[in-house]
């Protein structure tokens, strides 16, 4: 006998199994009590929501050899064969396959006809938005004044798009979203029934991942249990969903805490090295971090997370370090990636600039572990690690702090150190508009050396790449110089240069391989 999928076998069979729906159910229950069975019903809502197996369980009501029933048994003829997909008088038509004028004639032409063994006679239309302008037309003589035994049940994600003059003619019920408390209860269940033990977090995990679809987290557990073999815990339910667990958010979200750029950019790496989405990523550190503005607006906020108990103290823990418009501020800019993600084709670039700006950002009053922006020497900041092109937040010995000018004194002119601290915010600022793409060339960029009114950004040789975007491009060169003219008022001239190939002798290919190279492909040897 073929294996019955979870959702299959718990399809709801009595309107009380309908999960998070109770404004619809109860409606239906007391329509069908009073004897008040509407010619025609309009299901919306989310995929995954009870449509089509409230429709069906309506159908069980009316044609329930014990009714019509508000509580149908699920035992008698009718209701087994019902259950079952082969009722004769309960018609189910995709409207996505069968949207056109042909097919709405002959169902027409068959709603007339007498029940075969029924009391009455559904039609069950899912999808009904694809239905075409004809074929709505072709239908609504039909839909207003059908025969008493036929009730029409349509379906649909995308209410908008149904005719108004259909939508008049039928009574609507708006199914929501199912909350995920609703979700978890219906998991530990099923789970029960099915003598699978399945961990608190893992429960949680696919609650969250259901998105509001019972259907889709009942298929998500089935996944699971296969794969588990056994307990269903949280490491099951990570792998199966190919997602961001929650221990790599909670890492990420303490090296931005930290101000530590090299951090930050060795978890991206880690990231793309196991071939995760980094715009699923950045999903789910909007998620995590709107959980600590709850937390941070209001202590007890946690009681309206969902999260295992050891999750929910990591962020507790970091919420105490943040203020709201630190987060604010942080969601502002993940906000920002998120969208310009969909339409670039760097998305590493992006989603390192991003990080940088974070940690770049002002410390909070909070106390939140940050780098120091006070000068210092160069030697005294040595990089954490030499990977990471981060631009040294340096100054010279002999020039001390920068004292604030006066009106006597008149504005002193800024000097290499002045830029090297405020870089990160004119990274910032040449982010924003059309300059965005100038924000990524310059992450590898370090302000070096400021003679008279010359600026030299030195790039790493592994990144190249940015430095001959910036250094053959005028307009590139300009706009900073623009950027530090109205940052800094001071009029520059901007130029690159790449770091030094480190010395010793230049490995030279194996002359076997040259020639099968020159074999293969024709031309002649060189020397660079």
């Amino acid at each position: 006998m073929p294996y019955l999928s979870l959702y299959r076998k718990y399809r709801p069979r009595n309107f009380a199994e309908i999960v998070g729906q109770r404004h619809v159910t109860q409606t239906l229950v007391n329509a069908i009590k009073a004897g008040r069975i509407a010619h025609a019903y309009l299901f919306c809502g989310p995929r995954g929501t009870g449509k089509t197996s409230t429709a069906r369980v309506l159908a069980m009501a009316l044609n329930c050899e014990k009714g019509p029933t508000s509580e149908p048994d699920a035992t008698c003829e009718s209701c087994r064969r019902i259950i079952a997909g082969s009722a004769l008088d309960v018609i189910e038509i995709d409207a996505a396959s069968n949207r056109g004028i042909d097919e709405i004639r002959e169902l027409r032409e068959r709603v007339g006809l007498a029940a075969a063994d029924a009391r009455t006679k559904v039609y069950i239309i899912d999808e009904v938005h694809m239905l075409t302008g004809e074929a709505f037309n072709a239908f609504l003589k039909t839909l207003e004044e059908p025969p008493s035994h036929v009730v029409f049940v349509l379906a649909t994600t995308e209410p908008h798009r149904v005719l108004p003059t259909i939508l008049s003619r039928c009574q609507r019920f708006d199914f929501h979203r199912i909350g995920v408390r609703d979700i978890e209860a219906a998991i530990r269940s099923i789970g029960e029934k099915e003598s699978v033990a399945i961990d608190d977090s893992a429960v949680a995990m696919l609650a969250h991942a259901a998105d509001g679809s019972f259907r889709d987290s009942l298929t998500l557990l089935d996944q699971a249990i296969a794969y588990a073999e056994g307990p269903v815990t949280a490491e099951v339910v990570s792998e199966i969903l190919g997602g961001i667990d929650i221990d790599l958010v909670m890492e990420f979200t303490d090296v931005l805490l930290r101000r530590d750029i090299g951090g930050a950019l060795a978890l991206v790496d880690r990231v793309v090295g196991e071939g995760k989405d980094l715009r699923q990523l950045v999903d789910t550190l909007i998620g995590h971090y709107r959980n600590l503005l709850v937390l941070a607006v209001d202590r007890r906020g946690h009681e309206a997370l969902v999260l295992p108990e050891e999750s929910a103290k990591r962020l507790a823990a970091q919420a105490k370090l943040l203020t709201t418009d630190e987060i604010t501020g942080t969601l502002d800019l993940l906000a920002e990636l998120d969208r310009e993600l969909r339409f670039t084709s760097q998305p590493r670039l992006l989603v390192e600039l991003t990080a940088v700006r974070i940690c770049r950002r002002a410390p909070s009053a909070k106390g939140v572990p940050a780098r120091r922006e006070e000068p210092r020497t160069a030697a005294a900041e040595p990089r954490s690690d030499p990977k990471v092109p981060e631009p040294a937040i340096a100054e010279e010995v002999a020039a001390g702090p920068a004292a604030a000018p006066t009106e006597a004194e008149g504005v002193q002119e800024v000097g290499l150190a002045e830029i090297k601290r405020r870089w990160g915010d004119l990274l910032a600022e040449l982010r924003k508009g059309r300059r965005a793409s100038l924000g990524g060339y310059l992450i590898a960029a370090t302000p070096v050396s400021l003679e008279g009114d010359s600026l030299t950004l030195s790039f790493p040789r592994k990144y190249e790449f940015h430095y001959m975007q910036m250094s053959k491009n005028e307009e590139h060169l300009k706009a900073v110089s623009d950027a530090i003219q109205s940052m800094f008022a001071r009029s520059v001239k901007v130029k690159c240069q790449l770091e030094q190939a480190e010395s010793g002798p230049r490995p030279t290919a194996h002359p076997k391989r040259v020639q099968e190279a020159l074999t293969t492909f024709p031309g002649s040897e060189v020397e660079e």
